[in-house]
């Protein structure tokens, strides 16, 4: 409809002609949901907004202004009808009706037109009231009714939602935003958002300074101009709500906060019903509850109280201000807690406070976190050193502030390893755990190790007494502690740590204890532990966490854990679903690594050896220095040897045990002895196991052994010798739950060792992960050096100088090898030996 037919509203009040138009509101009111609650204190331009739209709407506009004294539901079904009588919708204005709900209902019913009911000051109507009003406007196809409530009321409650479909305004929809701002005052968008971060967007005051401002002001001068009148407009407003001195006092005490719950109000105030005294507050546009039940005052309000606060109560300001800190961190609220203790520049409770949220802060509140603590100097930082941590690890995840980051940790780290009497034991440790965690980072994980054993060491000599304001926060700093000892090869106390964090949070928060479990589930899997590693991993799966913690990188190890236990199961295609999980961290996580032995290995067991070949090299690729590394190439020897081993090619399982794994290592041993097996020198291999003096440092490790040990008895020395070892085998994978051990090898000795297992009518049947070696003929160590010295292309009699023999003997073993190879001379034989990749020096 256009503008001029719009119809006339005669009950709805005038808008004053210098308010600034805010079509967002007008577009929030003209909805189609039956109710809309339009929710703010006094002075938050509630009804001018009403009004706003009221001008712009094309439907029938019946306004009620309720009367408090009239509150009752058959009042307000009556004023309902007069004003529906003024638009001439009903002849009857209700006054002799018994049942008034009845015409009300009647007349919405019948009527053509699209009609809103406004509620104006409808906070006061019973609940009542409020649900027969509700229950007639839904049953109504073209009506529907807008509430405006000064605080929370009957329109708020959740059993309201059972009779009407219900949207809400609230507080914050009616603060002015930046663009508003900007038209309001004639300014740019950068200064307007200036202004927004100075005012909160409070109405009266963008109101006020609008009036004293002229296009091309500056528009802070004009704030500034216009607070003295909304700052009387405001005290004039506390004087007339009936708050009397006891409940001023309190607000004044509680203005020492940005935001308070009931528990730091009452605190604060001293005042058991103080939760009355804020409801009367909001009501008169002194503030407002957040939907988590958090009282916050309005900004202009919260300065008037607070320079009262600092006149009249100086004497009990810092005892205030520790009780605010503590109401914000008892709420977990570390980032108010923080924002306080800087503001009246309390440098020892901001340390404090870091140290009882640190996770949190770093977390979630990094970049709040830098704007507030940017600006204090080196010369006062050097003094608080976990300030200056804080500030470096945020800077660290900003490229263009890592110099800057780098320049704070050593005036952190400086103080920590210092003999200052000044630095507490507390402060110590987090800042020890800080660097650790840098060092492991950056890939100095053996020292990362040796400050984490530094910092556990005194971590466990400090009372309990001491750390208990900070027990929130001792499950994740022992969990990062034990990740540094992890990778710095202690894996011993990387585990009690994290059995310690898990302890700590179970019996406080068990939410803080889902990273040590994830790592002791994993790293219980990695070693062979299934039962130990299956047990961790049903904690979490039957517990809340969220899917994000468990895809995260908190939970690669619960990821890996589930995927070994799967493929130990059998259900590789269960394994693959919880290493897809990695995609995203890949190129992020410092768990990289370990996120590529979990891959490859479900890749070994799907029979996808060369898809896992493909992932590892583009691990290597994203990762690219960290994977040169010689400890990395170590890590990830055994895997990429089994499959190289899988996809059948021999040379490069060889070559890569030969250059990547540190040799004198039991597990490399383990390797070279499978490697001997495949190659059909099974003598070789056992020789190798039973001569090394490594010791097996895993469970995994120990049956991997055995079952190499097994498969070359029984080549060598058949079932009779292999009993013992292979009935000490099946011991090891009953007790640890495992199956794989047996799969590692070709189908031929697979059928071997399951063999000697007995376990053909057990279930118990695996399957081979390497190819067969049937067609590939079986030379001894000896006769591989015969064959290898007939490449030198020396006659037989200098070969039987070099090799000690006799030319007699050297013939006898030609003989046999050209049978093994069905080659017909020299040349054959060296021909067969390189298709079969026999002339490769082991």
């Amino acid at each position: 409809m256009p503008a001029s037919a719009a119809p006339v509203h005669v009950d709805v009040p005038r808008m004053p002609s210098d308010v600034t138009s805010r079509p967002r509101l007008v577009a929030a009111l003209e909805n189609r949901s039956p109710l809309t609650v339009l929710r703010g204190a006094s002075g938050l331009g509630k009804t001018v907004a009403l009004v706003e739209w009221a001008r712009a709407t094309t439907s029938t506009i019946i306004w009620v202004t309720v009367d408090a004294r009239r509150s009752g539901s058959d009042e307000l079904a009556r004023d309902a009808l007069r004003a529906l009588a003024r638009k001439g919708l009903t002849g009857s204005s209700g006054d002799e009706l018994l049942h008034p709900w009845t015409d009300v209902a009647q007349c919405l019913n019948e009527t053509a037109e699209e009609l809103v009911l406004v509620l104006d000051d409808a906070a006061s109507l019973s609940p009542e009231s409020t649900f027969d009003l509700c229950r007639t406007v839904a049953a109504a196809p073209r009506a529907r009714v807008i509430a405006a409530t000064n605080r929370r009321s009957a329109f708020d409650g959740d059993g309201l939602s059972l009779v009407i479909d219900r949207t809400l305004i609230g507080p914050d929809d009616l603060l002015f935003d930046a663009e508003e701002i900007s038209r309001a005052l004639g300014i740019d968008e950068s200064d307007a958002a200036d202004i927004l971060q100075a005012t909160g967007g409070f109405p009266a005051l963008i109101h006020a300074a609008s009036k004293r401002s002229a296009r091309g002001d500056d528009p802070t001068s004009a704030v500034e101009a216009a607070s003295p009148a909304v700052e009387e407009y405001m005290q004039s407003r506390l004087e007339r709500s009936g708050i009397d001195g006891d409940g001023l006092t309190a607000l004044v005490r509680i203005s020492v906060a940005d935001a308070v719950d009931i528990a730091s109000a009452r605190a604060l105030s001293g005042v058991d019903e103080i939760e009355d005294a804020l409801d009367d507050a909001e009501a008169f546009g002194l503030g407002s509850w957040s939907a988590d039940r958090l009282f916050s005052f309005a900004p202009v309000v919260r300065t008037l109280l607070r320079r009262e606060l600092v006149r009249s109560h100086a004497d009990e300001l810092s005892r205030l201000m520790n009780l605010a800190v503590e109401g914000a961190l008892q709420r977990r609220a570390p980032m108010d807690a923080l924002q306080l203790a800087i503001e009246y520049d309390d440098l020892p409770l901001a340390s404090h406070v870091i140290m009882s949220g640190w996770s949190q802060l770093l977390d979630h509140h990094g970049p709040a976190a830098v704007r507030l603590l940017r600006r204090l100097p080196v010369s006062r930082l050097k003094d608080q050193p976990l300030i200056a941590m804080l500030l470096a690890i945020c800077y660290n995840a900003s490229k263009l502030r890592r110099l800057r980051g780098l320049q704070l940790m050593r005036v952190a780290i400086s103080a920590a390893n210092s003999r200052r009497n000044d630095v507490a034991t507390t402060e110590r440790v987090f800042i020890w755990a800080a660097e650790s965690a840098a060092l492991r980072v950056i890939g100095m994980s053996e020292r990362a190790a040796q400050v984490a054993a530094r910092a556990l060491s005194l971590y466990r000599e400090t009372p309990e007494s001491v750390w208990q304001p900070y027990a929130l926060e001792m499950p994740l700093l022992c969990t990062h502690l034990g990740i540094s000892l992890y990778y710095g090869g202690r894996e011993d106390a990387a585990i009690e740590c994290f059995e310690n964090a898990a302890a700590l949070a179970a019996s406080r928060d068990l939410s803080k204890a889902f990273h040590s479990i994830a790592l002791l589930s994993g790293i219980h899997a990695l070693n062979g532990d299934m039962p130990e590693a299956r047990h961790y991993a049903e904690l979490i799966r039957e517990s809340s966490w969220e899917q994000q913690q468990r895809d995260g990188y908190r939970g690669t190890f619960y990821r890996v854990a589930e995927a070994l236990l799967a493929v130990e199961d059998g259900d590789v295609a269960a394994a693959r679903e919880h290493v897809r999980v990695f995609g995203p961290h890949r190129s992020t996580s410092e768990h990289w690594a370990t996120m590529g032995l979990a891959e490859a290995w479900v890749a070994l067991h799907e029979g996808r050896a060369a898809a896992g070949l493909e992932q590892l090299e583009s691990l290597r690729r994203l990762r690219k220095r960290e994977t040169a590394s010689a400890h990395a190439r170590h890590v990830l020897s055994r895997a990429r040897a089994l499959l190289y081993l899988a996809v059948g090619d021999v040379a490069a399982a060889r070559s890569t045990l030969r250059h990547d794994a540190t040799p004198d290592e039991f597990g490399t041993i383990v390797e070279r002895a499978r490697l001997a097996v495949f190659e059909g020198d099974a003598s070789e291999a056992a020789r190798m196991l039973a001569q090394t003096r490594q010791v097996p440092q895993t469970a995994r490790q120990r049956a991997e052994a055995a079952a190499v040990q097994v498969a070359a008895l029984r080549r060598t020395a058949g079932a009779t010798a292999a009993g013992k070892a292979a009935a000490s085998l099946r011991i090891q994978l009953d007790d640890r739950e495992l199956t794989t051990p047996v799969s590692l090898f070709g189908p031929e000795d697979v059928e071997l060792l399951q063999d000697s297992l007995a376990t053909r009518d057990s279930g118990r049947l695996v399957t081979a992960v390497l190819p067969p070696t049937s067609d590939r003929p079986r030379l001894s160590a000896r006769e591989l050096v015969v064959l290898r010295a007939l490449t030198s292309g020396a006659s037989l009699q200098s070969i039987a100088a070099d090799l000690n023999v006799s030319q007699n003997t050297l013939k006898t073993q030609l003989r046999s090898i050209y049978r093994k190879l069905d080659a017909r001379n020299r040349a054959d034989a060296i021909e067969q030996a390189a298709k079969h990749d026999l002339l490769s020096d082991h």
